[in-house]
């Protein structure tokens, strides 16, 4: 029964594609107008849906729509009826002279071309010209040379005569390779202006042109109105997200809003314009694939032992050629947090080097400058699979241009942010503001180039990455230069101590002076580092804190255990005098060690 199912489909497959290339009998043939009337622009390409009413009366048809594009993908083409039987769809194409006599810029261009041709030709002819002369002259000399060996030290021999036919012969080869030389760099001047105007005439329809149309079959049992829908997809289209995040100063203090403003950027070179159309963005691929892949076999097995100049065995040669079949797992764990990164957002020259593992504060990451994005591990592994679709409440008109881009705003989405200043005066003086907000829009804001401002004043570009509804992000604003840091190491002794088993003790004293001249009151994140040690042997111990670490349970679990040190302070502002406001954290840090122990630290921030 299955293969009886089987043939049947066949034999429906091959029925329709029959059919598809032959005219409906007694179907009317008619060539409608069908503008374009809704657009769906993915990232690398747009879904074309254009529209037309069909003829009242009863009957088959055989319905034309002209003039698609050259962009249009072939395979692509579909159609449904509103009050009509969709019989069959099809594409056709087809070469046609074009009639240059109605552009009059393309016949112009022919017409170089064609005298650009006539010119090459003459150019032809006189390097034929030339090669022939040199083929002479060749024939002369060689005739010379052997009459003068023939009567050499005879009395027929007259070296004035010979003299003069060897001066002759110089003297023309010597022009036959200047005009040679000035031959071929015209052939090559005109072969290159050749494929310039060449371009210029196919970019203006060239000589040919191909008809492209969509030839669609319906069927109507009775009078009244219908509706056919082409669909076709189209490349050189496509958008990118792009923002512009403002944080607006209401006065001398702290910027007290935030604003995102999501436009896309439309690339539009398909070669039909979009004219009063609606347009919806999309995330999705319309090319996805229906099912997902197939999951690959791993496998383990014990690795043979590595000895020094063994040539492989073949249990070793079958282990490794094994490990070439199976998969290999990227490194990296979801859900990083990254701080600012340097040529930052902040006009004292921006962040500092992010991924700072023994140099700075956080681990070695991949930074993304300014922001950071803070959601669960099944956020991230589900970002990928989302398909977000953005319908443009308006029409627009998007005409087909190779030349730039147009921008189109999608939502401008008013956040709720708190903002608070950081300092890491251990990696960079500057102090940074910094914003957190909730994207408390429905809009999932996917990963793409953003400009930051603050006030009237643009303080550098980011990648804004993706952003879901509900979820929590991070912007850096750049840095502040109402408020200063400074670290200082205030003392540094070493010496030893014990009876029995004598130690080297080392004591720092740090301290970190921040100034502030804003009007009002800050919160102040401060961080430095405490070194960890990875050994019983090495004693690292934090005394006399002037502040109290922070409590947050996130930093004590993540950051403090690797020697992280962060305080949180409500920084005041400048009194009313206008004198500045001066804090200060510090703290002493001990380590000690077997004088018989050496050593060894990656850390370059500590002495």
């Amino acid at each position: 029964m299955r293969n009886q199912f089987a043939a049947l489909a066949v034999l429906a497959i091959a029925a329709r594609a029959t059919f598809a290339q032959v005219p409906l009998p007694d179907a009317k043939q008619v060539t409608l107008e069908a503008p374009i009337e809704s657009v769906t622009l993915y990232l690398n390409r747009a879904m074309i849906t254009r529209a037309c009413a069909l003829p009242d009366e009863q009957g088959t048809y055989e319905i034309r729509i002209e003039g698609l594009p050259p962009s249009i993908d072939a395979g692509s083409l579909s159609a449904r009826t509103e009050g009509a039987k969709l019989l069959d769809v099809r594409f056709e194409a087809k070469t046609v002279a074009v009639d240059p006599s109605t552009n009059q810029e393309l016949r112009a261009a022919i017409a170089a071309l064609e005298a650009n041709q006539r010119a090459a030709e003459l150019l032809a002819l006189r390097m034929a010209k030339v090669n022939d002369q040199n083929n002479l002259l060749n024939a002369i000399a060689s005739k010379t040379a052997t009459e003068s060996a023939k009567d050499f030290g005879s009395k027929s021999l007259d070296p004035e005569a010979l003299a003069k036919q060897v001066a002759f012969l110089d003297e023309s080869r010597e022009k036959l390779i200047t005009q040679r030389t000035e031959l071929e760099a015209a052939q090559r001047a005109n072969a290159d202006e050749a494929k310039a105007l060449q371009a210029k005439v196919n970019e203006l329809g060239g000589k040919t042109d191909v008809a492209r149309a969509a030839v669609v079959s319906v069927g109507k049992s009775q009078r009244g109105a219908a509706r056919l829908l082409v669909n076709y997809l189209v490349s050189d289209a496509g958008w990118a997200p792009e923002y512009a995040i403002r944080a607006v100063d209401s006065g001398d203090d702290a910027t007290d809003a935030l604003t995102v403003e999501f436009n896309a950027e439309i690339r539009q070179r398909s070669g039909e314009d979009w004219s009063d159309i609606s347009l919806t963005l999309s995330t999705a691929e319309p090319t996805r694939r229906p099912a997902p892949p197939e999951i690959g076999s791993e496998y383990l097995d014990v690795r043979p032992p590595v000895v020094a100049g063994e040539k492989d065995s073949d249990d070793k040669r079958a282990y490794k050629s094994s490990l070439k079949d199976m998969p290999r797992k990227a490194p990296g764990r979801p859900g990083g947090a990254p701080a600012p990164s340097s040529g930052g957002v902040g006009g004292g020259g921006g962040g500092f080097t992010g991924g700072f593992g023994d140099d700075g504060i956080e681990e070695a990451e991949s930074i993304k400058l300014g922001v950071e994005l803070e959601r669960t591990y099944a956020d991230a592994a589900a970002e990928g699979g989302a398909v977000v679709n953005y319908p443009i409440p308006r029409k627009v008109t998007v005409p087909s241009d190779s030349s730039r881009t147009r921008s189109q705003r999608v939502a401008t989405i008013e956040l709720k942010p708190e903002f608070s200043h950081v300092a890491r005066p251990i990696v960079d003086p500057t102090v940074y503001l910094r914003a957190k907000a909730r994207n408390s829009s429905s809009y999932r804001l996917i990963s793409g180039r953003a400009r930051i401002f603050v006030g009237d004043d643009s303080v550098g570009q980011i990648t804004l990455p993706t952003v879901t509804p509900g979820a929590e992000v991070v912007f850096w604003l750049g840095g502040d230069p109402r408020i200063e840091s400074r670290r200082t190491l205030v003392s540094k002794e070493t010496r030893e101590q014990g009876v029995f088993g004598k130690a080297s003790v080392t004591t720092w004293k740090w301290r970190i002076d921040i100034v502030s001249a804003a009007s009002g009151v800050t919160t102040l994140e401060v961080a430095d580092r405490i070194a960890v040690s990875r050994n019983e042997q090495i004693k690292v111990e934090l005394k006399d804190l002037s502040l109290a670490l922070s409590t947050d349970e996130k930093y004590l679990k993540d950051e403090r255990v690797r020697g992280i040190l962060r305080w949180t302070l409500d920084l005041p502002g400048r009194s009313k005098d206008g004198k500045p406001t001066e804090r200060s954290i510090s703290w002493t840090v001990q380590e000690s060690h077997p004088t018989e122990v050496a050593v060894g630290s990656s850390s370059s921030a500590m002495p």
